[in-house]
């Protein structure tokens, strides 16, 4: 049966044709018009995207204390940014700007229609927590999003589900959940904690036999290894989902070759500004996400780069009025594109490229994501950027960039935050330094290094 006429009312004695209300209809409307918003042309794309951008604008300069200040220092006027040649005009934002602003940064009197105001941090991959507030709009376009990323390629929303994930205890559910099961009947769900033992994880997939696997892809790495030399029955598995790092050729080759049916379908993300670009389902490379963000891709001069060429992320978020990141640097390096083959005109990076986290190694062998609570570093103490080495199984070296030094009492409490995480009593060695870590330019800041092999 086809999968459209699965759809199902969320009103009572309703059954055909699907009648939806609330958040249900706010996504259908959502999805039905990214539908048409990507085939747009390019000049269309930007001329709507610079409608939306001065819209914000005016908004930001109104209301958040932050971006007042800055405009006035750039002598930027906001009504002049008509174009993204002009938006250049503007400062990049970096993490330490968020950071030393806090409160300022967020924007004040945020209309009641934009929705219920949640606040996240970022998970510090880059070793910067920023705290970031989202609007009920910025959610919905997530929503929208994720519907977008499994009907370019027709992944089933039938399908057993398995998602390894952080911060969340092993589950089983009978079905995915928010935003799929609004309008859609889909298949079982099951949740994996990512600190899971890697064999450990292997077994709860061979029982569940999912078809699809949302992943970590230094996850998956590790589950690659442990399939290869114990010859797991994962023979449902037919789409692999990755987020969080970057995907480089030889893991995605490495799947595939383990499973010819296998496809592996990559989205680039953040926390602070959700779904950034998809891997595209015909063209290859990937998209941005036009509706809602201008993605630029800058050498280190500043100007942009040209089809081929390696450079900066920038991300200006159009759609967030509760705490907009306009020019954002967001740490992470693409190769931009040119036109795509597929037809559509959304922003095209031909490859993302950065860094792999590594699993952090226990003495017995076990390997996991290394989750060591960096959310609650900055509880403890003022730590603006953080590293650590796993040297041997058994020693880490951890470096901190902190405004002042760590008094013992910090560094006890660090101590039993981090081996707590881990799973471990690992030899933690503290390192404090003022001046932030230097950065690279072909790859991401490492949180994690194991030097074990």
């Amino acid at each position: 049966m086809d999968e459209q006429l699965t759809k199902t009312s969320n009103t009572r004695a309703h059954v055909w044709p699907a009648v939806r209300l609330g958040l249900a209809a706010e996504i259908a409307t959502l999805a039905a018009e990214l539908r048409d918003t990507q085939w747009l042309s390019r000049d269309e794309i930007e001329f709507r995207q610079m409608q939306q951008l001065g819209a914000l604008l005016k908004f930001v300069s109104k209301h958040s204390p932050f971006y007042a200040t800055r405009f006035a220092a750039s002598g930027a006027d906001v009504r002049d940014l008509g174009s993204i040649e002009a938006l250049r005009k503007l400062p990049l934002l970096n993490r330490q700007d968020i950071q030393s602003a806090d409160s300022d940064f967020f924007c004040n009197d945020v209309p009641t229609d934009q929705g219920q105001i949640g606040e996240t941090q970022t998970s510090g991959s880059t070793g910067e927590p920023v705290r970031v507030k989202k609007t009920g709009i910025s959610r919905l376009f997530q929503h929208a999003y994720a519907l977008r990323n499994h009907e370019w390629h027709q992944i089933p929303f039938t399908s057993r589900c398995t998602a390894i994930k952080p911060n969340a205890p092993y589950r089983e559910h009978p079905n995915w959940g928010a935003p799929h099961v609004h309008l859609h009947t889909t298949g079982p769900a099951q949740i994996i904690p990512i600190t899971t033992p890697l064999r450990e994880q292997m077994q709860l997939l061979s029982r569940f036999q999912p078809e699809t696997l949302l992943i970590y892809p230094s996850n998956l790495r590790g589950l690659i290894d442990r399939w290869r030399e114990e010859e797991f029955d994962l023979s449902a598995l037919t789409w692999i989902k990755t987020t969080g790092e970057t995907l480089t050729a030889e893991l995605r080759r490495d799947a595939t070759e383990l499973n010819s049916k296998i496809s592996v379908v990559d989205l680039y993300s953040s926390e602070e500004c959700g779904a950034i670009a998809m891997q595209c389902p015909d063209g290859g490379g990937y998209h941005a996400m036009s509706e809602t963000l201008i993605v630029e891709v800058l050498d280190e001069q500043g100007a942009p780069c040209p089809p081929g060429a390696v450079g900066r992320i920038v991300v200006t978020d159009l759609q967030n009025l509760a705490s907009p990141l306009i020019r954002y640097e967001i740490g992470d390096y693409a190769r931009a594109g040119a036109t795509c083959s597929c037809g559509r005109n959304l922003t095209k990076l031909d490859e993302i490229l950065g860094r792999r986290r590594n699993l952090v190694v226990k003495p017995n062998g076990d390997r996991h994501w290394p989750l060591v609570g960096f959310r609650q570093f900055r509880n403890i103490a003022p730590i603006r950027q953080y590293q650590m080495i796993q040297d041997t199984v058994e020693h880490i070296t951890v470096h901190f960039v902190t405004d002042e030094p760590l008094t013992e009492p910090q560094k006890t409490e660090l101590t039993r935050l981090i081996q707590t995480k881990l799973g471990y009593a690992f030899e933690l060695e503290f390192c404090e330094q003022r001046d932030a870590f230097p950065t690279q330019p072909n790859s991401k800041f490492e949180e994690f290094v194991s030097k074990v092999t």
